[in-house]
């Protein structure tokens, strides 16, 4: 089969969640899968793909169309580019969309949408002016039910996309993401964190900063919790989102908040293997890798109760409120104090399964190939 992939989502300067959903799915399934031909679409005035993250397959073909992603998205919704297909060289016979985007159908060519969350529809105070406008203008109601299939990335999405956009069970497929880590020991990590001078024990977050990671609650309950126990930092590891000032501003007027801005690959795996734990009261997550990340390396998990976390994490993780920043301080305490506790989640976490790639894409695969019209 000839595959149609829109990449246009890795035209980020920073690859952070989706754009690494993106990027791992498309590594593995090129490992696996050397019989179907795909092509890779991408637009903007000029070609922003990393070439770190380029594929050499050759069964892997890029298109980039030369044109602002705002006019393209524009020409697309009021008509004036009648479907994306038409910049694809050969004629697809399935085209995935592995994020909500801007898309025109041609009913002839067969379309499978992943969906990550449906956050933007029941918790809009998360989100900016801008985003809300986006998600408006995509129409994702409409979006969900023109697709051939749909992929959700967990159960929780999967209840998400069948009770707020009415979409048949039969018609969504869930299938994880892997997740994606760098083996560590004591020595590597401590000589990949060196250049960050960190004196201290810490507790690590990861995430970008916006209001729904709760980072404001972390820094409230981080706070008492400091004030009690002195020898231990926060490390703070993620993107500039939206409303992120008024956190930097926090974060500088204390000495024990550490800020190490975006952070990717071995050095991200090294931070999380030599700190206390890492904390996570997010608000809302459709999938979440941080906190399967840090218990891949065996560090103790703080993690909401909310969504779907519970699902992805199970028992390798202690649950707290995320409104309730005193219930995120007795997490932190109880981790600090309680020794065979942190013992437990160290040994348990050798035994704990993280969605493996592999695995994972062979589903994705087999999703592509029930499309086959030639089977």
């Amino acid at each position: 089969m000839n595959i149609g992939i829109d990449i246009r989502a890795l035209g980020q300067k920073k690859v952070t969640g989706i754009g690494n959903y993106i990027v791992n799915s498309l590594k593995y399934i090129f490992e696996l899968d050397k019989v179907n031909n795909y092509y890779l679409l991408s637009s903007g005035l000029r070609s922003k793909i990393d070439p770190d993250i380029k594929f050499k397959q050759e069964n892997v073909s890029y298109i980039h169309v030369s044109i602002p992603n705002k006019i393209l998205n524009l020409s697309l919704k009021v008509g004036f580019c009648r479907s994306l297909n038409k910049f694809f060289p050969e004629k697809i016979d399935l085209l995935w969309l592995p994020n909500i985007n801007f898309y025109k159908f041609d009913q002839t060519v067969p379309t499978i949408l992943t969906i990550h969350d449906l956050s933007f529809l029941h918790s809009r105070e998360f989100y900016s002016l801008k985003r809300r406008i986006w998600h408006r203008f995509i129409n994702v109601d409409q979006l969900a039910s023109e697709v051939d299939k749909i992929i959700a990335v967990s159960e929780n999405t999967r209840r998400d996309i069948i009770r707020f956009l009415n979409i048949p069970k039969e018609k969504i497929s869930m299938i994880y993401p892997g997740v994606e880590v760098n083996k560590m020991d004591r020595e590597k990590a401590a000589q990949l964190i060196a250049p960050f001078n960190l004196k201290r024990k810490y507790f690590i977050f990861v995430g970008t900063l916006e209001p729904r990671k709760n980072i404001s609650g972390l820094i409230k309950a981080f706070d008492r919790y400091r004030a009690k126990y002195e020898d231990t930092d926060l490390v703070i590891v993620g993107s500039k989102g939206w409303i992120y000032r008024s956190l930097i501003n926090k974060i500088n007027k204390r000495q024990y908040i550490h800020y190490l801005g975006y952070i990717n690959g071995p050095t991200k795996d090294a931070l999380y293997y030599l700190s206390q734990g890492l904390i996570w009261p997010s608000f809302y997550e459709g999938f979440g890798f941080p906190p399967l990340e840090a218990a891949y390396h065996g560090v103790p998990v703080i993690v909401s109760y909310k969504t779907s976390l519970p699902e992805v994490m199970k028992q390798q993780a202690l649950y707290i409120d995320p409104y309730n920043s005193s219930d995120i301080y007795q997490a932190l305490k109880q981790l600090t104090v309680d020794r065979a506790l942190r013992e437990q989640f160290k040994v348990s976490g050798k035994h704990f399964s993280v969605p493996n790639w592999t695995r994972e894409a062979k589903k994705i695969i087999r999703l592509f190939e029930s499309f086959n019209k030639n089977k």
